[in-house]
């Protein structure tokens, strides 16, 4: 039996869909690397972890440390019965958890949850604890906390046997709670960084250099989550890069910033010359999408020189564009910079919106084309309606669900935002992005 201060809990995803695109719960990572520091035992479990060695099957792996998930089929909820796709759980089986969870002895539970839409696993969890472990305290995190607090307060006001605490301040401000509540029973670790090593395998280390955005996008929420954008000393961000590859020899980091070229001469720019000149072979990945209106010549060569090998743009569409930060001749000057700097167009990629309220199918394959000229990669950025936001309101008059009643109906997979979802157009959208995708991948 394992005797530690905290358990914490990264819960199954139930989903059409889900990927290792350099997905971790950054959140909860952080919080267990700042707890560890302050002298807390912690036992951390990824249920959606890749290499889990008590997986029936290892899942396949790709370039770059992403890769797939374990899942299996189950039943999709009723009113997806027109969506024409099977529905998972992703992650560790359900036995093979509760063999884990039996031997390890804890004080509370922390568990995490990012998108609205996949509260499913976090609800068996919190399920789980109350009806096994009566009166053990279970703290809830994540991104779904915040933005549905009505509906994660609604279900777990039914489990009074159970103290639940929803968490809604920032990490230090909650570490400082659990101080006056618990003292802890193990050695302080000499660093704070968000701790990578409790997992199985370290494929890559994610980064995020800063809270918040600047810019005030229709669709997003980062303005909802962090009121101010805050960027992290260059340097302490450099010295974290270099404790992971120094010692656990990773080399894969991607960025999580919403907003990471901005401030490049006094931000990003230092971090990659602080990298540079250790003489280091690293790769850098922007899942999160980059502003073409930074790419300028000089930004452009030093992302070559110092290793990003995965751009994603965000381009949004050709015409009609909704966040109004990027023209489209700043669009292309920006990849004209990245393709004289080196980069290839397997290796630029842009995100185009689909899936709004209203959508143009023909205007969306007019931005495929446009990019498949340009050779940039294109990637479908499906529409999501997240609560608090502009286009939220608006995805309400036209979706065929009631999207207040349940975050289930925010899943980007069944396009919340169409009344009746043309699914063979869809389908022809999809196929026209994988073509284009795979002819620019043989340039």
């Amino acid at each position: 039996m394992k005797i530690v201060d905290f358990l914490l809990i990264h819960p199954w995803i139930y989903d059409f869909s889900s990927h290792d695109f350099w997905l971790r719960p950054y959140g909860l990572l952080s919080l267990a690397g700042k707890l560890r520091h302050h002298g807390y035992s912690l036992y951390y479990l990824d249920l959606l972890d890749p290499f889990h060695p008590h997986l029936p099957k290892p899942p396949k792996r790709k370039e770059f440390g992403t890769g797939h998930f374990y899942k299996e089929t189950v039943p999709k909820p009723y009113f997806f019965l027109d969506v024409p796709r099977k529905f998972f759980r992703y992650g560790l089986p359900f036995p093979n958890f509760k063999r884990e969870i039996s031997q390890v002895q804890f004080k509370a539970v922390m568990v995490t949850c990012t998108l609205t839409y996949w509260y499913p696993g976090l609800f068996n969890l919190i399920d789980f604890f109350c009806r096994n472990y009566p009166g053990i305290p279970i703290y809830i995190g994540g991104i779904y906390s915040k933005l549905c607090l009505d509906h994660l307060l609604q279900y777990v006001r039914k489990y009074t046997q159970s103290p639940i605490k929803v968490v809604l301040e920032d990490i230090d401000s909650f570490i400082e709670h659990l101080k006056r509540h618990y003292s802890p029973s193990g050695v302080p670790h000499p660093y704070q960084y968000p701790a990578f090593d409790l997992q199985w395998a370290i494929p890559y280390v994610i980064l995020q250099t800063s809270l918040g955005c600047p810019f005030n996008c229709p669709y997003c929420a980062s303005k909802y989550l962090n009121k101010f954008f805050q960027q992290k000393n260059p340097l302490e961000v450099a010295n974290e890069i270099l404790y992971w590859h120094q010692n656990f020899k990773v080399i894969d980091f991607a960025f999580y910033d919403d907003a990471l070229l901005v401030n490049f001469e006094q931000h990003l720019g230092p971090i990659l010359e602080i990298i540079l000149s250790r003489n280091l072979k690293l790769r850098f990945h922007t899942p999160n999408a980059l502003h073409a209106r930074y790419l300028n010549k000089e930004v452009a060569l030093l992302l070559k020189k110092a290793g990003f090998v995965t751009l994603r743009l965000g381009f949004e569409r050709l015409d009609n564009r909704l966040d109004k930060k990027l023209t489209t001749e700043e669009f292309i000057e920006a990849v004209e910079n990245l393709k004289k700097a080196g980069f290839t167009g397997r290796e630029i990629g842009a995100y185009v919106l689909f899936g709004l309220p209203d959508e143009d199918f023909e205007a969306v394959k007019r931005s495929l084309y446009f990019l498949a000229d340009l050779k940039v990669s294109p990637y479908l950025a499906e529409f999501s309606p997240i609560p608090g936001t502009p286009l939220y309101e608006v995805a309400k008059e036209t979706s065929r669900y009631p999207l207040d009643s349940d975050p289930l109906f925010h899943n980007k997979s069944v396009y919340p935002a169409f009344k009746k979802p043309p699914w063979p157009q869809i389908q022809e959208i999809k196929d026209l992005v994988r073509a284009i995708r795979k002819s620019i991948s043989k340039v």
